[in-house]
C-alpha cells in the first residue's frame, strides 16, 4: 500500500480557499501539459508500479493520461482491475437522486433546464409531492437520496433545510440512510444550518475549472458566472463539517485539464481539512431534448476511460461516480470496489418516481439523456460481474 501522509505539490502554501492557490494550480498543469510526451509501456508500467506506495504527482499522472497505445491502455486497466476490484467481495453504493425542480435563471448551454430554453416544461415539487417521492425511492430499498436543482430563486437555504427535515424525518431510523444536496453554490452558514436540518454531505461539479472555458458556457448565466464562488463551495461545504463529492463535466474542456485539477482539489480538501472527497463525479455531455451534442472538447470512451483508471490510479481512497449517462456496458466494464453507481434517477425531472412519471415527457421535460435500469435487472447483472450493491452505507467504514 502506498505511504501515509499529504499529498505534497510544488505550489503548495497554506490557504484556506481553493481559489487562492488556484492561479498557481493553473499556471503547473498548463506547463506540465504543454510539454507532456506520451509515455513508453516501461514507463507506464514504472508509474503504475510507483502508484502502489507512493502518491503520484502531477506530472506523472499527467503522463497516464497521454497514454496512447492500446497496450498500455490495457496494461492500467488490468492494472485497475487486480489493484481495486477483487475476485468477490465487491460492494458498490447506490444513491438515488429526487430532482426538485427544474426551474432555472442560468443557460447552461447543455442543459435542458436552461433558461434560454423555452420548449422546457418546469416543474417543482411541493413538500407533500416530495414525500410521495422519497417514499417511493425507499419502498425499493434505496436510502441514501440526494436532492437535485437548478438555480430555482424559489428554493432558498431555508426551503432547503425545510425539504431535508422532512426527509430525515421520513427515513427515520433506517440505518445508513441520509440526504446530499446538489443545488447552486451556498455560505458556509447556509451550509451550517442544512447540516443542523439532516443533510449529510454535498454534490457539485465544477463543470470545468478551466476558466477561459468555464466562461464561454456560462458567461451569459445570473448565478453561475461566478467562477470563484463556485470554485471555493467545496471549502465552505467542509468548513461546516459536511462530506463533499467534486467532479467535472467531460466535453466542456480538455479532460486532461479537468482531471488534473480535480485531483488537484482533492488534495487541497484533504490537506486542508483532513478529508478528501467521498467521489469523482464522471459525468459526460449527453443529448438534451433528444439531440446530440458534439463540442469542440468532445471525448470519447477512449479518453473517458483513461480518465476513469487515472482518477483511482492517483486518489485509489476516492470512488468514482458511475451514472445514468452512460450504457450499462461501459459502466460494467469500469466499476471497481466501492465506486458509487446510480442505476435510476427518475428521469431526471421533478416527481419521476411518482409524482410526474407519466404527465412530465422525459425530453421535454429531463435535464438530459439518461440510460436507466429497473432495481431487479441490475441485480441481475450484478450477480454476473461479483459485485454487490449497498443502498445503505452512510456512517460506515
Amino acid at each position: 500500500m502506498r505511504k501515509p501522509g499529504l499529498s505534497q505539490f510544488s505550489w503548495r502554501k497554506e490557504t484556506k480557499m481553493f481559489s487562492e492557490f488556484y492561479p498557481s494550480a493553473d499556471k503547473e498543469v498548463r506547463s506540465i501539459l504543454k510539454n507532456v510526451k506520451s509515455p513508453s509501456e516501461e514507463k507506464v508500467k514504472d508509474i503504475l508500479e510507483k502508484s502502489k506506495t507512493e502518491s503520484l504527482d502531477l506530472p506523472e499522472i499527467a503522463e497516464l493520461l497521454e497514454t496512447r497505445g492500446d497496450q498500455s491502455f490495457e496494461m492500467m486497466r488490468d492494472f485497475t482491475l487486480e489493484n481495486f476490484r477483487g475476485p468477490e467481495g465487491n460492494e458498490l453504493r447506490n444513491i438515488s437522486p429526487i430532482y426538485l425542480s427544474s426551474h432555472c435563471i442560468d443557460k447552461c448551454g447543455y442543459c435542458q433546464f436552461s433558461a434560454s430554453r423555452t420548449d422546457t416544461q418546469r416543474t417543482r415539487l411541493s413538500l407533500n409531492q416530495l414525500e410521495r417521492e422519497v417514499l417511493s425511492v425507499i419502498d425499493e430499498g434505496n436510502n441514501v437520496i440526494e436532492f437535485t436543482l437548478a438555480t430555482d430563486p424559489d428554493f432558498t437555504p431555508g426551503k432547503l433545510a425545510e425539504y431535508v427535515n422532512k426527509t430525515k424525518k421520513i427515513l427515520g431510523d433506517r440505518k445508513g440512510s441520509g440526504v446530499l444536496l446538489c443545488s447552486d453554490y451556498l455560505t458556509e452558514e447556509d451550509y451550517k444550518n442544512l447540516k443542523e436540518a439532516g443533510l449529510w454531505g454535498i454534490i457539485q461539479w465544477d463543470e470545468t475549472l478551466d476558466r477561459s472555458k468555464y466562461e464561454k458556457w456560462h458567461g451569459q448565466s445570473p448565478r453561475k458566472k461566478n467562477f470563484e464562488e463556485r470554485m471555493d463551495n467545496h471549502d465552505r461545504a467542509a468548513k461546516s463539517g459536511l462530506e463533499s463529492a467534486t467532479g467535472v463535466l467531460f466535453g466542456l474542456s480538455d479532460f486532461r485539464y479537468d482531471v488534473l485539477m480535480q485531483i488537484a482539489k482533492a488534495r487541497h480538501l484533504h490537506n486542508e481539512y483532513g478529508k478528501r472527497p467521498f467521489v469523482f463525479g464522471t459525468p459526460r455531455l449527453k443529448p438534451i431534448g433528444g439531440k446530440e451534442m458534439h463540442p469542440i472538447d468532445e471525448v470519447d470512451d477512449r479518453k473517458y476511460e483513461t480518465a476513469l483508471m487515472v482518477y483511482k490510479i492517483a486518489e485509489p481512497d476516492v470512488a468514482r461516480w458511475l451514472q445514468t449517462r452512460e450504457m450499462p456496458e461501459l459502466n460494467f466494464r469500469n466499476m471497481l470496489d466501492g465506486d458509487v453507481y446510480t442505476y435510476r434517477c427518475g428521469e431526471v425531472k421533478p416527481g419521476g418516481y411518482q409524482v410526474n412519471k407519466s404527465t412530465v415527457n422525459s425530453l421535454k421535460g429531463g435535464q438530459f439523456g439518461v440510460n436507466e435500469m429497473e432495481r431487479i435487472d441490475f441485480e441481475e447483472k450484478l450477480k454476473k460481474t461479483n459485485f454487490s450493491v449497498n443502498y445503505s452505507w452512510i456512517g460506515g467504514d
